[in-house]
This record gives C-alpha cells, structure tokens and sequence, in this order.
C-alpha cells in the first residue's frame, strides 16, 4: 500500500507554492507507507537547448573526483553549463545544441566509472527528489518547500516487492520530462520486463513500477499519443494499480480495470490536485468544499493538459476503457 499525489497549476500566482502544496499533499499519506518519498517537479529554468540533470550517490561517493570527470566528459562534448552541488549528489545543466551528448552513452560510461551513482532524472522542466524515510526528511534536505512551478507528482511507499533505499523509491522515470508514481502490483512483471528489455528499454531497479515507467516511454516513440499510449497500457499490463505518470506539459492518471486501488480528483479553475485519499485534499490551501470532487471509474483514464497560454487554461480529456 503506498499514497500518491499529483498537482496542476492554471493560474501563474500559485507557481510559487507548488513545492509547499504539494509535499502537504503528501504528508497525510505517509500512514500508507512510510519507508520512503519523493517528487517530480517541473518548472521552466531552462532553455529550450537545455536540459537538467540530477545525479544522487552515496556517502561512499568521491564527489570531487565525480565533479572533474564530469567536467572533463562534457566539456569535450563542449556541453557543461552549470554543475551545481545538492545533498548527497550534483544537479548538472546540459546543453544539446551542439548535439553532442548523447543519454545513453553518458549514462554507460558514468556507471562504468562510478557504479555508486544514478541519474535520478533529465528533462528540460523536470527535478526528481526522492529519500528513504519522511516527507519532511525530504523537505529539510533539498528546501522543496521554495521550489515554484508548474505541476508535479509524489508518492510516499510502502516497500513490498524490492528494497528500501532510494533508487528503488518513486517517483521512477524512462526518459527526458516523464515521471511516474505507482499505487499497487504488477502482475505481469517479469514478462512485461522481458519483453521492454528486447525493445531497448535499461532497468535501473527491481521494482515493478519502473516497468510502467519504460512501458509509457515505448509507446510513446511508437508514435502513439499519450491517452493511446494509456488506452493500450489497461490491456496490457495486468494486476491492481492506480498511477500518475506526468511529462513536461501533462499530468495523467490511471485506474485499473477493478478499481481497486483508490484516488480522488480535486478541480477548480485554478488548479487540478490528485490524492489517494480525500483527507490529503483537506491541506490544501483555500480548500473549496464546493470544487468538483469525485473519485475516478474503473479503467479510466484522465488526462490534464499545462497550456501556457495567457488564458492559463487547461485542455482536459477523459477516456473510458
């Protein structure tokens, strides 16, 4: 059993409180699992030849060593914008205009230098932060407290089928921008790894939700929408679960066939939040009773679009499977 959570802004004036907001979410989840928490946030800091990268280690970890060679490896690439130092890793900012870094290569040759570190994730508007243990154990450690931007998602864990330490913790990610939290099991596991690792796809865990995670990613660049690439995930991926998966301008959530893992929908005209239970939407601030709130079918799919546009609206898709 773990809690999940997921919040949209419309209306600019809220950007601020995004990391505060959705980390109250949270917090009330924590009695669903408490081994471990994390967020995907996503704000505009970049641009547009740019990416962020967050890279976590340990206490082991030789982090001056890790800062040259990264400065040597990108700046050959002629790539390096910013390096930056954060709790137990390194929040790197890349430029791609040059079109001489490439993902895959770089994550091979970092494990083969230093297997003690991950990318935890890269995007242009995504930041991952995850931490074994608490909310706010999270919070006193990476001040999301203060991190303004558009949406994100996050998830508090009870660990069942893998261990407990951070890369095994959620949110899990496949690609730039794509982030996912999972409530729930994966019945068809092994054969669906099987399968996405014939197409390519690099497991980092054992954990069933990252299967999800590299699943989306697959239908994607198959050329398939985001609501199709979801529409074909409730055939093919079998057990019980509800999952937020969030890219860099949307926020979906899915419901199982038997609806057995539980969610509730908040929306007004400034926002859209997500919980797994309606007790979490009590924090946030200026809670409106008379917001429409219910809670999702049974196999269905909602999918919540971040336009920016000086209208701050929103294009919203419901899909029933």
């Amino acid at each position: 059993m773990c809690g999940i959570a997921g919040l949209i802004y419309y209306n600019s004036a809220l950007y601020d409180s995004l990391g505060s907001t959705l980390l109250s979410l949270i917090q009330p989840l924590e009695t669903r699992g408490p081994d471990s928490c994390g967020v995907a946030l996503y704000s505009g800091q970049v641009t547009a030849a740019q990416i962020k990268l967050l890279l976590h280690g340990n206490s082991s970890t030789p982090w001056p060593q890790v800062q040259q060679w990264l400065e040597q490896q990108l700046a050959a690439m002629n790539s390096l914008v910013d390096c930056q130092p954060i709790p137990e890793g390194l929040r790197l900012v890349i430029d791609l205009a040059n079109g001489n870094f490439d993902p895959a290569q770089f994550k091979q040759a970092l494990h083969s230098q230093f297997p003690m570190l991950h990318v935890v994730g890269m995007g242009q508007a995504m930041e991952i932060y995850k931490e074994t243990g608490a909310i706010e154990l999270l919070n006193r450690k990476y001040g999301l407290n203060h991190f303004s931007g558009t949406h994100g998602i996050g998830h508090t864990r009870m660990a069942t089928e893998s261990v407990v330490d951070t890369h095994h913790s959620h949110p899990f990610t496949s690609s730039y921008d794509l982030a996912l939290v999972h409530n729930g099991q994966v019945s068809n596991y092994y054969k669906l790894r099987f399968q996405l690792e014939r197409m390519g796809a690099m497991f980092q865990t054992q954990n069933d939700s990252e299967a999800i995670a590299h699943y989306i990613h697959y239908q994607l660049l198959q050329g398939k929408s985001l609501e199709a690439g979801l529409y074909q995930l409730l055939d093919d991926i079998d057990g019980t679960y509800t999952f937020l998966v969030a890219t860099r301008d949307k926020v979906a959530l899915v419901r199982d066939k038997f609806a057995a893992k539980p969610a509730v929908i908040y929306e007004t005209e400034d926002m859209v939040a997500i919980a797994s239970e309606y007790r979490a939407l009590l924090n946030l601030p200026n809670f409106d009773s008379n917001a429409t709130i219910r809670e999702p079918s049974a196999g269905e799919v909602n999918i919540w679009s971040v336009l920016p546009t000086a209208k701050e609206t929103a294009e919203r898709t419901l899909v029933n499977h």
